[in-house]
């Protein structure tokens, strides 16, 4: 029994913690990794190892037209970008990363920078640095406007709702006593009750 309501718990944080829209790419979530250890080491902060004076860490410089008269992220644009060129070209003299400095993008990295660059290439400050922001607590349906007692509440009905479900009526102080005291003895023994 407490691995069965572990798992629900786990399901419910799940729900929670999911993305808004899995077409939505986030730079911090999505891109930053992967620029981080495919692209940085030759395209990053380090001005001894910066190559073709392009720096993929910031938007400025990754927008910016190169001495070779390419732009690397021409947002909304992937075909036009120079970046989605070298990353997916056959040559390997021509292809990014170099042969010598690690292995080729996947196709499903290659795919989330087409994507990212379609949408607009949005880059973020990392999130260690941005100033947190307090959510707006969303209101109940009115059918179900009794039902959140807090704002946690609150943002588990909508995440609820999002997904077809609706809360469950609340258990009277026998079932509570009964899930607190199962709750209480190992899962070893809880099998037997």
């Amino acid at each position: 029994m407490r691995d069965f309501s572990v798992t629900i718990w786990l399901l419910v944080l799940g729900c929670m913690l999911s993305p808004a829209t899995a077409d939505e790419i986030d730079f911090n979530r999505d891109i930053r990794p992967i620029l981080s250890n495919k692209c940085l080491l030759c395209h990053g902060p380090d001005p001894d190892a910066l190559e073709a004076g392009l720096r993929l860490d910031q938007r400025d410089s990754a927008v910016s037209e190169l001495d070779s008269e390419a732009v690397a992220v021409v947002p909304g644009s992937p075909q036009e970008s120079e970046l989605i060129a070298r990353i997916t070209a056959e040559d390997e003299d021509y292809r990014m990363p170099p042969a010598d400095h690690g292995a080729p993008l996947t196709a499903a990295e290659i795919d989330l920078l087409q994507r990212w660059i379609q949408q607009g290439a949005k880059y973020a400050t990392h999130w260690a640095y941005a100033s947190p922001v307090r959510p707006s607590v969303p209101q109940a349906s009115p059918q179900d406007q009794d039902w959140p007692r807090s704002p946690i509440d609150a943002f588990t009905l909508r995440r609820m709702q999002d997904h077809g479900l609706s809360p469950s009526e609340e258990a009277d102080r026998y079932a509570l006593a009964r899930r607190g005291f199962l709750a209480s003895i190992p899962a070893t023994m809880a099998v037997r009750w």
